[in-house]
């Protein structure tokens, strides 16, 4: 999916990646009817946590489920009265070991966002191209990856600041890839051994 530029605030010299309410919301409202589940012990797998709803949670439809990286699993319900269920339905356990569940809310510390917070923050780092279909298609949730053209003569940022509705904060950036770029012959793709030119 193709992304847009959107110019970042500059507040006392910092980049600042403004995201707009109405798209948390919409965000917040796709997400309403989601349970945050943690199986105690060794991670399971999405398989596994699918059949274990099936068996468990029959009462419902089939939910989508999503794995974090962090090692707990967000189970997406067709609406917040199957959520509720689920939620009411009592303890569980998954191989002998227990399963906490949990409702999701807007503050969770987990960064699904929109494509056109996405294409905020891609604009406060350079001028964002592309996102690939898991980001697009919402298959991972632990991340969004996004391709950003950026000047390479200047350091790569680590981090940006994004201010949502609940304040600010800052995002880590990681890079799939970073071009070698040589400062003293101003160069893409040189290693400098040399020392630079004596003017």
């Amino acid at each position: 999916m193709w992304l847009t530029y959107v110019a970042p605030m500059i507040q006392n010299g910092e980049k600042i990646v403004e995201l707009q309410q109405a798209e948390i919301e919409k965000k917040t409202e796709k997400w309403k009817m989601a349970v945050i589940l943690y199986a105690v012990g060794d991670t399971p797998s999405i398989g596994a946590i699918e059949r274990f709803i099936a068996s468990q949670w029959n009462f419902v439809a089939k939910p989508k489920v999503y794995y974090h990286n962090d090692g707990f699993f967000v189970v997406k319900f067709r609406s917040v009265e199957e959520s509720n269920e689920v939620l009411y339905s009592g303890p569980c356990t998954i191989n002998s070991k227990s399963v906490i569940t949990k409702v999701w809310t807007p503050d969770f510390d987990f960064k699904e966002e929109g494509m056109d917070s996405v294409s905020r923050i891609g604009s406060g780092l350079g001028n964002p191209i592309y996102v690939n279909e898991c980001t697009t298609k919402v298959k991972r949730i632990s991340y969004a990856r996004i391709l950003v053209e950026m000047d390479i003569t200047r350091p790569l940022p680590t981090k940006i600041i994004v201010k949502d509705l609940n304040g600010q904060f800052e995002q880590a950036i990681t890079y799939d890839w970073k071009p070698v770029y040589c400062s003293t012959y101003l160069q893409l793709g040189h290693i400098c051994q040399a020392k630079p030119p004596q003017q």
